[in-house]
């Protein structure tokens, strides 16, 4: 009867245990703000998707504006190539013309001068003539009659014959200088007339090329606008999809986190669920052998009554029963023994030419010249085309170079790109139409067409086709 009161507190425990452990394993984890952040989530996503798609069309868009402006440079460039080489023309009609006027000046000077000659020759002939005339057919029988001897009259005669031909020769003169005066002005004002026109109609292809000119230029300047508000706002939607994705990825390290706590309040719930069904067993088996145990008194009791029933005949069965009580109890106790052994071996759940000095002068003079207006034809000091500029450094450098690109090409001495040193000239397009000035650091100076004021650029933003060094 101790040894069952004694079972008695234990079995209380037990029972208490698992009813204070019953709440906590049937709870779950709470997943609400998971199952929030993963909504949360799913939104940035599909917010991030759809900013990459749009930024995909407009990477497409940037891409076909590019190749636009990439060709209308290409065709830019062909124009000023094609500009460069008619300003190039009308520099060498111009100059032909000038050429021709100073020869027609020349021409004039020498008329002015056979004019006079032709004046004083005049004079005398006329002079000569009305003398003899006067005298008629008595001028020779004069000279006869006036001799002293026929010696003299010999030589009175002769001296005649001499001034009557000096006469005709200086009449001959006169007439053969007044024809090639009037022969030379004549042709002069026939090329005077062919540069002329030659320099207008050059004038004209050049109005027509600048103009278009402006109208590849003003389709240029369109496109590079069009093109810098797609690549404006390329530049935002990559900031807003950067935003977007930085979101993402806080959003999906919240998830992560949120998920590992719910993962490890599972395995926590799932740890207490485990020894709440340990306890229970170890209950279950408590009360087993408690019955076990109380059964087992019961019949000990029932025994030693029928024992003190039955004295004599009951030796031998109280012998009997006391061996098969025996041998029950043994068999109890090993079965109770072999329960709490396979409750104990339960398994655990797994845990989850020029010098130096020149060139410098010549450098320091097209620099300044920075900022004044472009005009064709112009050779300084308020205006300049791009030869006229590089002549004009040079000039002021006590260096006369031709007047055109093409004949400052030919008439100097070429050197490499390798080679340049500040001053040197440097020569664009096929055949020779455009020039500028090396000034270093693969910076040139020039005067590149109409619209545009002289100005420095990149020596390596065209290919030039060769260098000079005066």
């Amino acid at each position: 009867m101790s040894r069952t009161r004694r079972s008695i507190p234990v079995l209380l425990v037990i029972a208490l245990t698992a009813t204070l452990l019953a709440p906590m394993a049937s709870a779950e984890p709470d997943t609400s703000r998971l199952q929030q952040l993963q909504r949360e989530l799913g939104q940035l996503e599909e917010q991030a998707s759809e900013r990459r798609s749009e930024l995909g069309a407009l990477d497409a868009q940037e891409s076909r504006l590019s190749d636009e402006q990439a060709a209308a440079q290409v065709r830019l460039e062909e124009i000023e190539a094609e500009l460069s080489l008619a300003v190039e023309r009308y520099n060498e009609a111009v100059v032909a013309l000038e050429a021709v006027q100073a020869a027609r000046q020349a021409t004039l000077d020498e008329l002015a001068e056979l004019d006079a000659e032709i004046t004083v020759l005049s004079g005398t002939v006329a002079d000569h003539a009305r003398r003899l005339h006067k005298m008629g057919p008595s001028l020779e029988f004069a000279v006869v009659v006036g001799a002293s001897d026929p010696a003299d009259i010999g030589f009175r005669s002769a001296s005649l014959r001499q001034i009557i031909s000096a006469d005709q020769v200086n009449l001959q003169r006169l007439g053969a200088a007044t024809d090639r005066a009037a022969a030379l002005e004549a042709r002069l004002v026939v090329q005077e007339a062919e540069a002329a026109a030659l320099a207008s109609e050059v004038e004209e292809q050049l109005l027509a090329v600048e103009q278009l000119f402006e109208d590849r230029a003003e389709e240029l300047a369109e496109l590079e606008a069009t093109l810098a508000d797609v690549r404006e706002e390329v530049s935002e939607q990559q900031t807003r999809l950067e935003a977007d994705e930085e979101a993402v990825v806080t959003a999906r390290q919240a998830v992560a986190t949120e998920q590992q706590r719910v993962e490890e309040e599972r395995r926590r719930l799932e740890e207490e669920r485990r020894r709440q069904a340990e306890a229970e067993r170890q209950a279950e088996a408590e009360r087993q052998a408690e019955a076990e145990r109380r059964a087992e008194a019961e019949r000990r009791a029932e025994r030693q009554r029928q024992q003190e029933a039955a004295a004599t005949a009951a030796n031998t069965s109280s012998s009997n029963a006391s061996s098969s009580n025996s041998s029950s109890s043994n068999s109890s106790s090993s079965s109770s023994s072999s329960s709490s052994s396979s409750s104990s071996s339960s398994p655990a759940p797994a845990p989850a030419p020029s010098t130096r000095r020149s060139a410098d002068v010549a450098v320091s003079t097209a620099l300044a010249q920075v900022g004044k207006p472009y005009l064709w034809g112009a050779t300084g000091p308020n205006a300049f085309d791009c030869s006229g500029l590089t002549s004009y450094a040079w000039r002021a450098a006590g260096v006369t170079i031709p007047r055109t690109s093409g004949a400052q090409f030919a008439g100097l001495r070429k050197v490499t790109r390798a080679q340049l040193q500040p001053g040197d000239l440097v020569f664009y397009n096929s055949p020779i139409s455009h020039v500028a000035m090396y000034v270093g650091g693969d910076t040139i100076v020039e005067a590149s067409r109409s619209g545009i004021p002289v100005r420095t650029a990149s020596l390596s933003a065209r290919s030039p086709v060769g260098y000079a060094r005066p």
